[in-house]
């Protein structure tokens, strides 16, 4: 069931799912694990064949679930160079393209986590002067009387 949700899910949904970790650095900035990837992207191949390379993303394939990054290319028998694809799973996002303001205002709307929590101070309420019996009882006596009469 897992996998049919991930491998035939619509196109909206499958383009979601393309996102990659952020490095440590773009962590701290921005306080996000990870996003979504983008072209132009500057990324690095933490796994696979191409393991330590780093480059900028030049194709995103949806269908595939992969990337293309310059520089990495196969040739094939009759001398043509094409793009190696590599899931987004094994690269980690080292700069960010940021040309598009919906995805500028998405990532600085987090900020980082403050490791010790604030305590503020509290406010102390301002007492009231209370009323004196002294008016109360006034007012009692003079209607007593009142009703005397």
């Amino acid at each position: 069931m897992r996998n049919r949700q991930i491998y035939q899910a619509p196109y909206a949904v499958r383009s979601k799912q393309l996102s990659g970790p952020l490095s440590k650095e773009l962590r701290k900035k921005y306080g996000k694990r990870s996003i979504r990837l983008s072209l132009d992207d500057s990324v690095r191949i933490i796994r696979g064949e191409y393991k330590g390379i780093d480059g900028k993303i030049t194709k995103i394939s949806v269908a595939k679930g992969c990337i293309a990054i310059e520089g990495i290319k196969k040739e094939k028998l009759k001398g043509e160079k094409i793009d190696v694809y590599i899931p987004s799973s094994n690269i980690l996002i080292t700069s960010l393209n940021t040309d598009d303001h919906w995805r500028k205002s998405k990532l600085e709307g987090k900020k980082p986590k403050s490791t010790p929590k604030e305590t503020k101070p509290e406010k102390t309420k301002e007492t009231k002067p209370e009323k004196t019996n002294d008016t109360i009882t006034k007012k009692t006596k003079t209607k007593s009387k009142e009703v005397k009469n």
